[in-house]
């Protein structure tokens, strides 16, 4: 009798350790190191308050396992090696589109769902299986952008990031869309990620005279360029990708970065649902301040991923191929996605007195 009370209770106990053994894990590779490490870090934070809000999948807890992909693509492949050793088959990441660029076809050879959240470059998910991405490519804010601009101004010269794909990409497809609707490009000019001396070229921007100025590059040079344009002088309009959304800028930049406007896909001052105003919440608990565009969109990758699990089980072939394609309320809005990716809404943000406020939004 006490030899049969003795295998119940084993066999209880196995069950039991069974069960608390079968937490589900979510890798997360982000630039918490590096020169966009402001943005990484912000989008870890988005993460883990969306994880708060909403931490299992049925019964299963979801734990959260995070690797540093710094800014470098050879980092982020060793970063997404890890997650894959560790039997992870989910994942959410990166910040940049270089590091997707690198990172992806791993996963994808892998069998490995990925849900981006602020990579914009064009090509990313295009004849992939297993990605998909939360935010707007770069078609869709230089269109927006185009649209808006030549509303206003007829001529412009555009600065691109030579060393970011992101910026790049971006670049060439904002020139086609402005060209396309009669406006003029007087010059482009070619600047590093590392700059930090644009002497030469506002010397020739002065030359030019054009009515405003689109830059391509990251939120840190683009902060750099305003000071010293401002401490010339030149009062010419700038305009910018969604890569500008980071009050690192205006920390950077201060008074200069006033009137800058840039494409987004989130701003806090007006929630689009229910679930925004709820995240918004809990970040302001947790955080002490509002969240911005790259922890929306970092809680909406999570927040998506986690509805392909309760819709599909922990089948990656099944989750990938419900991710991209559905429509998702996140807490950005509404997000149509199509083979992967994302037409959604579109927020014009700019900077007055020290802060970002809308401007305009365009629903998809």
């Amino acid at each position: 009798m006490l030899k049969k009370a003795l295998m119940v209770f084993l066999f209880v106990a196995f069950l039991s350790v069974s069960c608390f053994a079968k937490d589900l894990k979510i890798g997360v590779y982000l630039s918490v190191t590096g020169p966009v490490a402001a943005w990484g870090k912000l989008e870890w934070e988005g993460i883990k308050t969306a994880h708060a809000v909403k931490s299992y999948v049925g019964k299963r807890k979801v734990i959260l396992r995070l690797e540093d992909a710094a800014s470098r693509p050879e980092v982020a492949i060793n970063a997404v090696e890890k997650l894959i050793s560790q039997g992870i088959k989910f994942t959410i990441g990166p910040v940049t589109t270089t590091n997707a660029l690198a990172a992806l076809p791993i996963l994808e050879k892998e069998h490995v769902v990925d849900v981006i959240p602020t990579a914009n470059g064009m090509g990313l998910v295009k004849g992939r299986h297993f990605a998909t991405r939360v935010c707007f490519n770069n078609v869709l804010q230089a269109k927006v952008m185009a649209d808006y601009i030549i509303g206003i101004h007829k001529k412009g010269v555009v600065i691109e990031d030579i060393s970011q794909d992101y910026s790049v990409d971006l670049a060439k497809r904002f020139i086609d869309d402005f060209k396309h609707l009669n406006g003029r490009i007087a010059k482009v000019f070619p600047v590093e990620f590392s700059q930090t001396d644009f002497t030469a070229i506002i010397t020739k921007i002065k030359q030019l005279n054009p009515e405003f100025i689109y830059f391509s590059g990251y939120y840190n040079t683009l902060a750099l360029f305003l000071k010293q344009l401002r401490d010339f002088g030149i009062d010419t309009p700038v305009f910018a990708g969604s890569a500008a959304s980071s009050y690192a800028l205006i920390k950077i930049a201060g008074k200069s970065a006033e009137g800058l406007i840039f494409t987004d896909d989130f701003d806090p001052l007006i929630p689009q649902n229910e679930l925004a105003k709820n995240f918004i919440e809990e970040f302001k608990r947790r955080y002490k301040r509002l969240p911005d565009s790259p922890e929306a969109l970092a809680a909406d990758a999570y927040m998506l991923l986690i509805y392909g699990l309760e819709k599909e089980g922990e089948n990656p072939k099944k989750v990938a191929n419900l991710l991209r394609n559905t429509t998702f309320y996140g807490i950005t809005g509404k997000i149509i996605i199509k083979d992967g990716e994302a037409i959604r809404t579109v927020v014009l943000r700019k900077v007055k007195d020290g802060k970002f406020i809308p401007v305009a939004i365009y629903q998809p």
